[in-house]
């Protein structure tokens, strides 16, 4: 993916690199669909159930759709809270108007996880503009499988900020739906990176859940301007660097860089084993853990979206969220074109996810 200084006049690589952007939001959502099923087993049970090669396909329903979870659930609601304050000239104002239409958008997801569906048949509240278009699809009010911090944070009437944390937290719920903030940002990392430490101190008050997200952040800003990956994440490790409490991410990242080169020549020959050395990197039910094994599982397979993902979800932890933020770097990087064929057309709801990466793109 090459860098496009600007979108006027350059159909054809506009259009690659719109899908690019689109691949980032569905990579994310078709690795949390593919984890959804198995985000509470271990490796064994996996393998026992599923096989050698643990899940490759999607194996929640019957008919072989998949569907995604809170983690894209929140993604969206993220890029639409970012979309608002953009069209409100708020986004390049202060930090606190876009992080209040961002907490506004939040709130809307939290309706979506505590109204009963059969009380959403178009009742007034969500007539209004001021709702935004997420509210209005139905499909969205499901509980996949919240997060804790996120439900709890959301439900005290308070927005966090790192000034202010709302509680210790370090979940992976605040990095799993930072994407948009990268995107929106594109080529500016370091603004990146503080709009996705914003974002994610809502919800999530102990540095490492927020800091995890900030560097996931810079990393997708850089990604979408065409930075190659390994680059873009030093350029990102250099940012996080100069952040107070930084030690705990900065450990976990250097962590998965030192595991890929110790192991990068025998797991190419034997990557069934590349399950026992994510277990060396945790099990990423919090921000610096699940950003360390999918930064390991994208260093192994940065040009193939399918091996990449399937290694981040494949583990013993918190399988979806790793997918997710597995398929939106990978997916980023590599565009639609190789993702596999199956996994989009068999993802439920893709439309939605689709559109929303289109409106992040420009084309609204």
């Amino acid at each position: 993916m090459q860098p496009l200084p600007n979108k006027i006049n350059q159909t054809v690589e506009t259009k690659h690199f719109q899908e690019n952007y689109i691949a980032c939001l569905v990579g994310g959502a078709i690795g949390d669909a593919l984890g959804a099923a198995i985000e509470f087993l271990n490796i064994h049970q996996i393998i026992e159930k599923y096989g050698p090669s643990g899940v490759t396909a999607y194996v929640e329903f019957a008919d072989g759709t998949g569907e995604f979870t809170d983690d894209t659930q929140m993604t969206l609601f993220t890029a639409e809270g970012l979309l608002g304050a953009m069209c409100r000239e708020d986004f390049n104002g202060t930090e606190t108007e876009t992080n209040r239409i961002v907490y506004h958008a939040y709130l809307q997801w939290l309706l979506t996880q505590e109204m009963p569906l059969k009380y959403v048949s178009q009742p007034e509240a969500l007539k209004d503009e001021e709702n935004g278009w997420l509210i209005k699809q139905t499909a969205l009010f499901k509980r996949r499988a919240p997060g804790t911090s996120c439900l709890s944070a959301l439900r005290s009437g308070i927005a966090g900020s790192i000034e202010k944390p709302i509680n210790n937290s370090k979940g992976c719920g605040g990095i799993m739906r930072v994407a948009p903030a990268g995107l929106v940002l594109a080529g500016e990392n370091e603004k990146a990176f503080a709009n996705g430490c914003n974002l994610a101190a809502i919800t999530h008050g102990h540095p490492s859940g927020y800091l995890s997200a900030g560097l996931f952040a810079s990393l997708i800003s850089d990604l979408a301007v065409g930075v190659p990956f390994e680059q873009a994440l030093q350029n990102a490790i250099t940012i996080l660097q100069k952040r107070p409490g930084m030690e705990e991410t900065l450990f976990a990242v250097q962590n998965a860089i030192n595991l890929y080169n110790e192991s990068k020549i025998l797991l190419k020959s034997s990557p069934e084993k590349i399950p026992q050395f994510i277990e060396k990197l945790g099990s990423g039910w919090v921000g610096e853990e699940a950003l360390s094994i999918s930064l390991f599982c994208c260093l192994l397979y940065p040009d193939n979206f399918e091996k990449g993902v399937l290694a981040a979800i494949n583990h013993s932890g918190d399988s979806d969220s790793t997918g997710s933020i597995t398929g939106n770097i990978l997916g980023l990087i590599n565009g639609l074109n190789k993702i596999p064929e199956a996994w989009i057309s068999n993802l439920r709801n893709y439309q939605l996810v689709e559109k929303m990466g289109k409106e992040l793109f420009g084309d609204i």
